[in-house]
């Protein structure tokens, strides 16, 4: 039988309108989230005490993305820019600048040496974390859409668009493999041994693809994701899905089944954005957010 989940209360409430973005830190100690009113907040989700609040974007905050070692972490949205941040002393390291729209999703490599960052201008960036360079190492200009999602898995980065096509870059071997999903991409996921995907898509649909050959492995269903970027991810070591839903609710599913374990209500009706789960097993806490303005923090 699944867990028994409910919301912690209070829910977080320190973000003054939607919260777009929720990630836990590599030991899931804190979490940091991003708004519409292009603060970042580092939280204790155990304590639900706030620890820190980023000021730097002149725009919303879109996406967060950070290192393993905890010490710092990368964060875009509407500044058409990258932000580098320590997360310390709340300053910014570097501040990357070269995409011509909105800036969706943005990755770190292992040792967050590289920055990648895919815009709304349809193309993908590599950013060089060390060095004092302000251009990008590379683009990648082969979406026909926006980029909604992108990730680095070794060295492949993988991309999602709206023009539904999943891309991997073999960033060694120079190539490029496109599978077409068929409806716009809203997030995408790397399963933890790395051979298969999690892709979110506008078609209240999410789908479990072969890494390998791009195959359909098991589709989730029962959520409302057609208009809005609902962002989902794998939970207790690949035996859940989770995702968000415009209908205000946060479902999990069994990963084996598709079957839907869990319909949670928490966030009055609106758009459930993002989600985020515990990255150490047994710990069975999970966090959302969405744009109520709240980030509730689900627990055993």
């Amino acid at each position: 039988m699944p867990f028994p989940i409910h919301p912690k209360s209070p829910a977080l409430k320190s973000h003054a309108g939607p919260v777009h973005v929720v990630t836990y830190n590599s030991n899931g100690q804190y979490a940091l989230t991003g708004g519409q009113d292009k603060k970042i907040l580092l939280w204790n989700p155990n304590t639900g005490s706030l620890v820190k609040q980023y000021i730097s974007h002149g725009y919303e905050v879109l996406d967060i993305a950070v290192a393993h070692d905890n010490a710092t972490f990368a964060s875009c949205g509407g500044d058409r820019s990258v932000f580098f941040w320590d997360v310390m002393t709340a300053t910014v390291l570097r501040k990357l600048s070269g995409h011509t729209a909105r800036v969706n999703s943005v990755a770190l490599n292992a040792d967050a040496s590289v920055m990648v960052s895919g815009s709304y201008d349809s193309t993908v960036r590599l950013w060089d974390c060390k060095s004092g360079s302000a251009k990008p190492i590379q683009v990648l200009a082969d979406a026909k859409d926006s980029v909604a999602d992108v990730l680095v898995a070794g060295h492949e980065i993988i991309t999602g668009s709206v023009d539904g096509t999943l891309r991997v870059y073999d960033v060694r071997k120079g190539q490029l493999t496109a599978d077409l999903v068929g409806h716009p991409i809203t997030s995408i996921t790397v399963s933890t041994d790395a051979t298969s995907l999690l892709v979110s898509t506008l078609d209240d649909t999410i789908r479990l693809m072969d890494r390998a050959n791009g195959s359909l492995l098991q589709t989730f269903k029962g959520h409302k994701n057609s208009e809005y970027r609902v962002r989902s991810c794998f939970g207790e070591n690949e035996t859940y899905v989770v995702s968000g839903s415009e209908t205000g609710r946060v479902y999990v599913w069994d990963f084996l089944t598709g079957r839907i374990v869990h319909e949670l209500r928490g966030h009055a009706g609106k758009v459930v954005s993002d989600v985020a789960y515990h990255p150490r097993e047994g710990q069975h806490q999970m966090l959302s957010c969405g744009t109520d303005g709240t980030v509730q923090v689900w627990t055993t």
